[in-house]
């Protein structure tokens, strides 16, 4: 961040990346409290772009394919409608912002980490690490450092085994490329991975599975000080075997979760948001560090709705450079439902056998999927993206969702219809082969 934070009234916000959850949380956020949002995504409409709290939406180049032009873009747009803060809501956002801090001098606030800063705690090849001096229970590892995973084999004693890269974003021939978790469930497949995985050239990590519920503690922080803090647990995730959550609860800061968080990230005198995740051993207990995020998380609306508004307080943060109006404690059991999302989980464990889902043991059955996603009604569950209050964003994320749907409907129902005709011309055929009428058939043509 740059070193004096601006003090402006109602300075406005520029928040990238329109399309994402979080961006949407920080928008309705910000825009109740009368502060000009200026949402950007890729897209001429987006998720955030949409709501009734967005003041200006505005279509910027691809970061992936031009990450110089989106720099140029944001900034542009920031200095037309004297939006003082910038808000980067992913991670190739922050890399390239991040990267034109310094050059864009006192003109805009971004209320983040340097990239030294991030890059600690974001590369877990580097976290783990880092982790481990510091006494911080992390999964069984085996550190990859140059992609030879022949070295590593012979310390395989279970599998499957988890396969992550040290970054989820590589520059490769000047262009980010995101990268993802994989498994092995052999020495074969995980051979193969190596082979023709292109970011396991570089650091990565092999760990045990961790079974077990997702608990995340989050904070602002304020050059390693931490501000608030806010802690929930995943319920459903989606892939149904771990990923995104789609139903989650607030629950009251624990320990050693939120020491184990403080110390690692107050290693890095860290400044702004983060959340840090882990898996708790449903055997032993143990708390295993998972990862860190270092910007918005896609379930900020829950940290919102209970009562910790991460936004709000991170504009002041960004402002005025201090917090000055801090919310009270939080509310403990809040639910927050991503429909869309959970929508999928359910279709997913229809779909798919349990075996080729991954699911961890003590999954529920499908019939216990069904019922808990048929149970609606209960007052402390908020609707994530669906507001009564601002039903354009939930309406767009619908009509996104449904029209993939609908065209892989009517691609089927042709293929059927086809498929039905085709058998129809060879039954009339057979019924006249069978009864003689084929020969007039062929002498009228």
């Amino acid at each position: 961040m740059n070193d004096s934070a601006i003090s402006t009234h109602q300075s406005g916000v520029i928040v990238t990346d329109g399309n994402e959850r979080a961006a949407l949380a920080v928008t309705r956020s910000l825009g109740r409290r009368g502060i000009p949002v200026f949402v950007g995504a890729e897209t001429s409409s987006s998720l955030a772009g949409v709501s009734r709290y967005c003041r200006e939406s505005f279509v910027y180049p691809d970061p992936w394919a031009s990450p110089d032009e989106f720099r140029a873009c944001v900034l542009e747009r920031a200095k037309r409608w004297a939006a003082r803060v910038v808000f980067p809501m992913t991670d190739l956002a922050v890399e390239i912002l991040g990267e034109s801090e310094q050059r864009s001098g006192a003109s805009v606030v971004l209320p983040i980490p340097s990239l030294h800063q991030y890059r600690a705690l974001s590369n877990k090849y580097q976290l783990m690490g880092s982790a481990m001096r510091q006494g911080i229970p992390i999964p069984d590892t085996i550190f990859v450092p140059d992609g030879d995973v022949e070295k590593a084999l012979p310390q395989i004693d279970r599998w499957p085994t988890v396969v992550k890269p040290g970054r989820s974003l590589i520059k490769v021939q000047g262009r980010w490329q995101k990268t993802s978790v994989l498994y092995a469930r052999d020495a074969d497949e995980l051979r193969k991975l190596y082979r023709d995985t292109s970011c396991l050239k570089e650091p990565s990590l092999l760990q045990t599975r961790v079974v077990g519920e997702g608990q995340g503690v989050f904070g602002l922080f304020d050059r390693g000080k931490p501000v608030t803090l806010f802690a929930h647990r995943r319920l459903r995730e989606r892939p149904p075997s771990g990923g995104v959550s789609v139903l989650r609860e607030s629950i009251a800061l624990r320990q050693p979760i939120t020491e184990y968080a403080l110390r690692i990230v107050q290693s890095t005198e860290w400044h702004g948001v983060a959340m840090v995740e882990f898996k708790v051993d449903a055997a032993s207990g143990v708390p295993y560090l998972m990862e860190v995020n270092g910007r918005f998380w896609g379930s900020l609306q829950l940290a919102i709705d209970s009562g910790v508004d991460f936004p709000w307080l991170l504009y002041q943060l960004g402002t005025t450079g201090a917090v000055q109006h801090l919310t009270g404690p939080y509310e403990v059991g809040v639910r927050s439902r991503w429909w869309i999302g959970d929508l999928d989980h359910l279709l997913l464990r229809l779909r798919k056998p349990d075996s080729e889902l991954s699911l961890p043991p003590g999954s529920p059955s499908k019939g216990e999927t069904i019922a808990s996603f048929l149970r609606v009604g209960d007052p402390k569950t908020k609707s994530e993206v669906f507001r009564l209050s601002d039903p354009l964003p939930g309406l767009h994320e619908l009509a996104g969702y449904g029209a993939p749907l609908m065209r892989r409907l009517r691609a089927s129902l042709r293929a059927r219809a086809k498929h039905a005709r085709a058998r129809l011309l060879r039954m009339c055929w057979n019924v006249a082969v069978t009864t003689g009428i084929h020969r007039t058939i062929v002498r009228a043509r």
